[in-house]
């Protein structure tokens, strides 16, 4: 499911936004990052500001409920086991983008046994201390499903 859309015509990048109104089709990080290598691309890597504005645009179009999306980023696997609260550079990007960009929720990331990474969209819940949980990165379960 989801529409391809790529800037300027047919040159890249492209992107493909999936959201499941049904939960029950919702998926792991690891089921969203097969699917997307399946379908000859990968978890978006998020890489200045107007590319974090673009996507926003993007998912506000399909008018989604409650309901977070799975980007490409998350810590590196050699450092998975490190619960300290020091977790801010050892991400990656999954497509091996080397961008520096972060577009973290306060006090985010947690660290701990959170490893992969969503963008925020939760237009219904109450503001946090950092303001409405929409479209800022949070590190979450990687089993969790999205």
């Amino acid at each position: 499911a989801g529409q391809t859309v790529c800037r300027r015509g047919t040159q890249k990048p492209c992107y493909k936004i999936v959201y499941f109104h049904d939960a029950s089709r919702r998926s792991s990080f690891e089921e969203a990052h097969l699917a997307c290598r399946a379908d000859g691309g990968h978890l978006v890597s998020i890489e200045s500001p107007a590319e974090q504005r673009l996507i926003e645009s993007f998912i506000r179009s399909l008018l989604p409920s409650d309901g977070d999306f799975w980007i490409g980023l998350r810590r590196r696997k050699d450092k998975e086991g490190d619960n300290s609260t020091e977790c801010h550079g050892f991400y990656s990007w999954s497509d091996g983008s080397s961008a520096k960009f972060r577009n973290w929720y306060v006090d985010e990331p947690s660290c701990g046994g959170e490893v992969c990474v969503v963008l925020y969209h939760q237009p219904s819940a109450p503001p946090g201390v950092g303001g409405p949980y929409m479209f800022q990165w949070n590190d979450d379960r990687c089993n969790m499903k999205n």
